[in-house]
């Protein structure tokens, strides 16, 4: 049987999120107090005995990232891919591990990444730094997260923990191969250096404190790229997509390279529709089925769970539909898509 797996970005008529650069800052340095919290070291410490590392990964949170042991990856590392196996499947979890970031209250924050897929990770490390266990693990956008060339920097997500015991705040995003390392800014002059590993980079800080500058920096701690700061939050993370064929719409036909359709998504989104939130369709092509799966990024900020009524999109088909049967692949096994999900 001919299986095909094609990830085609603009065949659907989708609005997608856009991603903007702008000039950047003055240089900075990076010996600046930090933005709310408790301050840590300025650089990050490249070498320590395994019982400093496990003390500072239990003390308050430092601007500057905690140079982790291979052990430490992989305990963390391990736990994210447990999580993802049981919540997201087989793929996700064997996804190798691109950057850990961690800078105290026991938190780390991981991506794991290929090119075809990523996921975010948030752990908790045990006070003995020798387990962890993982409160969050999803997909992310590979439209938001996209490679980027040279000396660039992206931000595919800056999000906040809305519980007000906790307050902090999320960022990563993807450099160049030419730069050295990330950082980011604040209204106050103060700085926040990101981990930074396999063209991604990672952070999180104490409280919801909007980012003034995102840079990529050369060896001399100079800005050599940037991306435009914005207020509000940015979301990478997304989840999946359940679609049906638009019962009010003329029915595909073998000659059909379009079809009409409804979409819905299983997260809460306070009532908003996911309009431009929508990633480009998926399409896996064999000879008796058309299986389409999309994903939907999370809407940004606090949320609640009321009900949003089916979104209508058209999907532009990579070939003519022929004699093959359409499935929506949000589930396993794919669904019959020409009725809507039962329930």
């Amino acid at each position: 049987m001919d299986l095909r797996r094609l990830l085609i970005p603009g065949l659907a008529c989708l609005a997608l999120l856009g991603s903007a650069c702008g000039a950047g800052p003055t240089p900075t340095r990076s010996g600046d107090a930090g933005p709310s919290g408790t301050v840590g070291p300025l650089g990050a410490d490249q070498s320590l005995p395994a019982d400093a590392i496990t003390e500072q990964l239990a003390g308050p949170w430092r601007r500057s990232p905690i140079v982790l042991d291979e052990r430490l990856v992989a305990i963390i590392s391990d736990a994210c891919a447990a999580a993802a196996r049981a919540k997201l499947g087989e793929t996700e979890a064997n996804l190798p591990t691109a950057v850990v970031d961690a800078r105290g209250e026991h938190l780390a924050l991981a991506i794991l990444a290929d090119d075809l897929d990523a996921i975010l990770c948030l752990a908790r490390l045990d006070v003995t730094g020798t387990s962890a266990a993982v409160d969050a693990v999803d997909r992310l956008s590979m439209t938001a997260a996209a490679p980027v060339d040279g000396t660039d920097i992206s931000v595919a997500s800056v999000f906040q923990d809305h519980d007000p015991e906790l307050r902090r705040t999320y960022a990563f995003g993807r450099i160049g191969p030419a730069a050295e390392s990330a950082k980011v800014g604040f209204e106050d002059a103060s700085v926040v250096l990101a981990s930074d590993a396999e063209e991604w980079w990672a952070m999180w800080w104490l409280g919801h404190d909007r980012a003034s500058s995102f840079s990529a920096v050369d060896t001399a701690d100079l800005v050599v790229g940037s991306a435009r700061a914005f207020d509000g939050e940015r979301e990478a993370r997304v989840g999946p997509g359940t679609w049906w064929l638009d019962p009010a719409a003329p029915r595909p036909t073998a000659a059909s390279k379009r079809v009409r359709a409804l979409i819905e998504s299983p997260m809460c989104a306070s009532g908003r529709s996911p309009e431009g939130r929508i990633e480009p369709p998926e399409f896996e092509l064999s000879d008796a089925a058309v299986t389409i799966s999309f994903e939907i990024r999370w809407p940004s900020g606090p949320k609640d769970c009321q009900g949003v009524p089916p979104f209508p999109i058209t999907i532009d088909l990579p070939e003519p539909l022929g004699t093959r049967a359409l499935f929506d692949g949000s589930e396993t096994p794919p669904r019959d898509a020409s009725k809507p999900p039962a329930g």
